[in-house]
């Protein structure tokens, strides 16, 4: 809503003074005609006040104009900025993710025999659980050589 009334305020300025710069000169020349009567003065004097007032006015609107591009392209930088900004976060979170999972081993295969579950890990280890509770080995070679399965 601010955005369309700031707007519309913008060209009804500009309008305005397009109105009043052109009425200016008009009225000078109808007052010109007149000139030696007092109301001839008046026309003339109003017209080139409203003259003078209308290309401030219109120098007003350009300048409402120009602050109405520089909010539009501020609110743009800044939602990019917002937006290079989550994209540098979710980076972070990722790569802290893959920091955590690449150094935690993930579960490959799990299986059982005789009461006893074997665990493999993705880095190569073996995990006993059994009813004497878990035994971690790095590899299948040291599981067979401690325990002879």
């Amino acid at each position: 809503m601010r955005r369309w009334l700031f707007s519309v305020s913008r060209w009804a300025v500009i309008a305005g003074g397009v109105a009043l710069a052109l009425w200016g000169p008009a009225a000078m020349w109808k007052g010109w005609e007149t000139i030696q009567i007092e109301r001839g003065w008046s026309l003339f004097i109003a017209g080139a006040v409203a003259t003078s007032g209308g290309l401030v006015t219109l120098a007003l609107g350009a300048v409402l104009s120009r602050l109405d591009h520089w909010i539009r392209s501020a609110e743009r930088r800044a939602e990019q900025a917002a937006a290079r900004e989550s994209a540098a976060a979710r980076e972070s979170l990722v790569s802290r993710l893959r920091a955590q999972t690449e150094d935690a081993p993930i579960e490959v295969d799990r299986y059982s025999s005789g009461g006893t579950v074997y665990v493999m890990f993705s880095d190569g280890s073996v995990e006993l659980r059994g009813s004497g509770g878990a035994r971690r080995f790095a590899s299948v070679a040291e599981l067979k050589a401690q325990v002879g399965v």
